[in-house]
C-alpha cells in the first residue's frame, strides 16, 4: 500500500505545495519587476474566527509577510492603514520595507502607512523617525471638513460626538487610501470591536469594489472577509447585518445616533456585484477566485493573487 502524501499545516500535500512554489518561481517571481511602482493595498486584521479555524495571529502575520515580501520583490509599493501597536502589522511592514530596500533607490519609499485623525496625534516623534528610516511614508489624512473644532491632542472614541468624528475620519482615510492604490488584497478582519461606522475591512472592500479596483478576497482566516465572500456568492450570512451588529449595546447607541449605515443596502450591493464582476476586475476566473475563497495554503494564495495582478495591472 502506498503511503499517504504528507500534508503541511495548511492541509495541502507536499507535492502540490512544491508545484505551486515552482510555478511561483518560474512564472511569477522573476527579475522583470512585474509591479514596479504599482501600489498594492493590503487590508488585514485579526479575525475572531482564527482559533475556531485552527489558526493563530501568527498564521495571519505569516500570510502578511509573504504577500508583502513577494510584492516588494516585484517592485510594488505597499499601502496599509494602521496604528503602531507593538507587534502590529504596521511594524511588520516597516521591518520588511527596510530588509527589501533597494540601495540603488535610496530615496524611494516602499510602504505608505495611512493614519486618520486623531490617531496620528498619538504617534511619538521617535515612531515617525523609525518609519522614515525604514522607507515608510506616514500619510496623515486631514480631518473631514465637517469637523469644526480640530483637536491638537489625541482623544479616544468615548462620547457619541467623538465616535462620530472617528468614524468620519476613518471613512475619509479609507477613501484616500483606495484612490492611491492600484489593487486591494483582503484577509481576516474583525466583525465587532471596531472604531468606525462599520467593520473596517467591510468599508474598505465596499469602497474598493465600488471603484472597480482589482480586489482579492482570501477567506481562510474567516472574519469580515469570509462574510463578504458569502454575500458575493449569494449565500446565507449573519454578521453583516444590523441585528448582529447591534448586539453590542455601545455600537447600537452609536448606530442610532450616526444614521449613515444601512447594512441591507450594503450587503445587497455585494450580492449584486457578485463573483462574475469580481473576476472581471481582478484578472482571475471564477474558479480561481473560488480557490482564493477557500485555500488555506499561503503559497497557493500568493500564486493566484500574483497571477490576477499580472493580468489586471498589465
Amino acid at each position: 500500500m502506498m503511503s499517504a502524501k504528507k500534508k503541511n499545516i495548511s492541509g495541502v500535500s507536499e507535492d502540490v505545495s512544491a508545484s505551486i512554489k515552482k510555478d511561483l518561481s518560474s512564472k511569477v517571481i522573476d527579475t522583470s519587476r512585474l509591479f514596479y511602482d504599482r501600489k498594492l493595498a493590503i487590508s488585514i486584521s485579526e479575525s475572531e474566527d482564527l482559533e475556531y479555524l485552527g489558526f493563530s495571529i501568527e498564521h495571519l502575520q505569516d500570510a502578511m509577510v509573504e504577500f508583502a515580501r513577494h510584492s516588494l520583490i516585484q517592485g510594488a509599493q505597499l499601502i496599509y492603514g494602521g496604528d503602531l501597536r507593538k507587534d502590529g502589522f504596521t511594524l511588520i511592514l516597516s521591518d520588511l520595507s527596510y530588509q527589501y530596500r533597494d540601495k540603488n533607490e535610496y530615496k524611494k519609499e516602499y510602504v505608505f502607512n495611512y493614519s486618520s485623525y486623531p490617531i496620528y496625534l498619538n504617534f511619538k516623534p521617535t515612531d515617525e523617525l523609525e518609519l522614515k528610516k525604514n522607507r515608510v511614508k506616514l500619510v496623515k489624512v486631514a480631518p473631514p471638513k465637517n469637523i469644526k473644532k480640530i483637536s491638537e491632542s489625541y482623544f479616544p472614541p468615548v462620547t457619541l460626538e467623538q465616535k462620530t468624528e472617528w468614524a468620519d475620519s476613518l471613512t475619509k482615510m479609507r477613501i484616500e487610501m483606495n484612490e492611491s492604490s492600484d489593487a486591494r488584497i483582503f484577509l481576516g478582519g474583525r466583525c465587532s470591536g471596531y472604531s468606525g461606522s462599520m467593520p473596517g475591512l467591510l468599508e474598505e472592500a465596499l469602497i474598493s469594489i465600488k471603484s472597480n479596483k482589482p480586489t482579492f478576497l482570501i477567506g481562510a482566516y474567516g472574519g469580515v472577509t469570509a462574510e463578504i465572500i458569502k454575500a458575493i456568492q449569494g449565500k446565507d450570512f449573519e454578521r453583516l447585518s444590523e441585528v448582529y451588529q447591534k448586539k453590542n449595546d455601545d455600537y447600537a447607541k452609536f448606530f442610532d445616533h450616526y444614521k449613515k449605515v444601512n447594512y441591507t443596502e450594503l450587503v445587497n450591493s455585494l450580492k449584486h456585484f457578485g463573483i462574475k464582476s469580481l473576476s472581471k476586475n481582478n484578472g482571475l476566473t471564477e474558479d480561481e477566485n473560488m480557490i482564493l475563497f477557500e485555500t488555506k495554503n499561503i503559497s497557493e494564495m500568493i500564486f493566484y493573487v500574483m497571477k490576477g495582478l499580472k493580468k489586471a495591472l498589465k
